[in-house]
């Protein structure tokens, strides 16, 4: 599946596919030389190769090794990553070229100079939680951190003086169909350049002359026989962009998303929203989802009548937002973190990772009209003077870079949280009957004391216009297990608990949206991490669908009751 941003003209080294591979288990990745050691297996890329049967949850670093061709020389190269886990250090041929620390992000490394002929491109990815190195993706986190290249990787043959890095597209008048276009360069960027502009509802393109500082330029213009992007009709724009030696189309879509009294617009209406919470994993693939089982999870929540889902808890595969983007799904985006504590939110490396983090995950989905929130840190120490500043701080990342969506947080301090002035939207977690120190009562008799509670305390705090999310609720049902008393860890427990939830939830003028834990089980921590008690068979049990995509019987639940909202 080809994503966007395209580049018709640029010759492009697809790596994916099979390389050669070694597993070391003892060994630093700051000190390993890859052209020392005997490669003795081969393994998939995209791929985790702790889901091979040879490797299986096996910690450790890995090579890989691969051949590519090219047909002349050239001056410079860029190689581009989807993503990652958890670390990874690059070289082409006896060359260095990159380190990466950031799991799950999109990134790119300078390649250099490229002569003709073959070409070997070497890879080290260590999947270690050493905390002292690893510091965005902890042991305690609730899901599980894969090996391995978890997104397609490729090697882009660039123009020898400067080339278009991304042209992003913002919607400036939706009504009008008016549109801020800024066009970033990189290498040796001339001050004055003349480009090809063309939207795909114009037969011919037009030239504009651009005034470039620092790389930057920036204009407005109106697309020509517009449409709108919606949830019903999600109609989307290219934009072509040429200059004398490179060429870029971006897919964009004209739409505005605003709060007003306590509830969100799209488009000046008002759009409630429903959905679920949605890892990247499968037993089989881990976060390396291939494109079937993408539109499989699309289907799912478009059958259960969502319109929302939230990408948790990490930078999500472009390929995803593309098809949330060509299926009217609205998305949240947020980058990884998960229950960090004020201890590691005073550290600088920490602070430091977590801006470029977001930064880049902001850069890397800007077009997608789908996108509709940015996030971080699910769960932090909202409570703590340390939370409080790395919020600012990443509200600050992210509203520089974007302006136009909107800014929270999922919060789990639902009774002392301080951060909430500083974002557009309360978000909050809460397990209530669930998740509990009180198990006295029944469990769905908790929902409703529970949600009038945390309202009261964020409506006594936080000005009383602003919209409230549930971020997550839900709880655990074991595939295939029932039970005539509906005893909890049973598809009958999950199913009668979510419809109580929805029409609680439903019923409060308060609410601006349900986003439901979660559509499918997850592989999580395994053996140590955490409290083990609550996560049978290394796996968050709370899906309406089993790892596999199997239905439990909270789907028609939620189909019957979502359709009506």
């Amino acid at each position: 599946m080809k994503t966007f941003p395209q580049y018709p003209l640029r010759k492009i080294f697809q790596l994916d596919g099979l390389w050669d591979f070694k597993f070391l288990d003892d060994i630093e990745i700051e000190n390993i030389d890859p052209f020392l050691h005997e490669f003795d297996n081969i393994m998939c890329v995209p791929g985790a190769f702790d889901c091979s049967p040879d490797y299986y949850c096996k910690r450790g670093v890995a090579i890989y090794r691969t051949e590519f061709n090219i047909d002349a020389d050239c001056k410079n190269s860029l190689l581009k990553s989807g993503g990652i886990g958890l670390r990874g250090r690059f070289w082409i041929d006896n060359r260095e070229i990159g380190f990466t620390n950031l799991p799950y992000s999109g990134i790119e490394f300078a390649g250099g100079h490229l002569s003709a002929g073959k070409h070997e491109f070497y890879a080290a990815i260590d999947n270690r939680m050493d905390p002292d190195k690893m510091k965005l993706f902890l042991p305690a986190y609730d899901f599980y951190a894969f090996g391995g290249f978890y997104r397609s990787i490729e090697l882009h043959i660039l123009p020898d003086n400067f080339y278009i890095d991304r042209i992003q597209v913002r919607t400036a008048d939706y009504k009008k169909g008016k549109v801020g276009i800024t066009f970033l360069f990189k290498g040796n960027v001339p001050a004055e350049e003349k480009v090809l502009l063309r939207f795909n509802t114009e037969k011919d393109f037009r030239q504009i002359d651009l005034s470039i500082i620092q790389g930057r330029a920036q204009i407005e213009m109106s697309v020509p026989d517009f449409q709108l992007w919606s949830v019903n009709k999600p109609a989307l724009h290219t934009l072509e962009v040429k200059t004398v030696n490179d060429y870029i189309i971006e897919s964009f879509g004209i739409r505005e998303i605003k709060t007003g009294n306590r509830i969100l617009l799209l488009n000046g209406e008002p759009v409630y929203l429903k959905g679920f919470n949605r890892h990247e994993s499968h037993p089989g693939f881990g976060p390396a989802i291939p494109e079937q089982l993408l539109i499989e999870d699309l289907q799912n929540l478009k059958a259960m009548n969502c319109n929302f889902v939230r990408g948790c808890h990490y930078p999500q595969d472009q390929r995803f937002l593309d098809l949330c983007d060509r299926t009217g799904l609205l998305v949240w985006e947020e980058s990884l973190g998960w229950g960090n504590t004020a201890e590691q939110m005073a550290d600088p490396e920490f602070i430091s990772l977590q801006e470029q983090q977001t930064r880049f995950m902001v850069r890397n989905s800007i077009n997608h009209p789908s996108i509709i929130i940015w996030a971080f840190l699910n769960e932090f120490h909202s409570q703590t003077g340390e939370g409080r500043d790395i919020c600012k701080k990443l509200v600050t990342t992210i509203k520089k870079e974007d302006s136009s969506r909107l800014v929270t947080f999922a919060c789990n301090h639902t009774g002392d949280d301080t951060c909430f002035d500083l974002v557009d939207i309360i978000s909050y977690n809460t397990y209530p009957g669930w998740i509990s120190n009180d198990n006295i009562r029944e469990p769905v008799d908790e929902i409703a004391p529970d949600r009038d509670k945390i309202i009261k305390y964020f409506r006594s705090c936080i000005p009383a216009e602003k919209p409230i999310l549930i971020s997550e609720m839900g709880c655990c049902g074991v595939y295939g297990e029932h039970d005539r008393a509906y005893a909890q860890w049973t598809e009958d427990f999950q199913a009668e608990y979510l419809a109580e939830v929805i029409k609680r939830i439903f019923d409060s003028a308060e609410i601006c949206g349900l986003t439901i834990w979660q559509l499918n089980d997850a592989k999580s921590y395994l053996r140590k991490g955490a409290n083990i008690r609550c996560k049978p068979f290394a796996l968050n049990l709370a899906g309406v669908f089993d790892q596999y995509r199997r239905p439990k019987l909270a789907v028609k639940v939620v189909q019957t009751l979502f359709r009506n909202k």
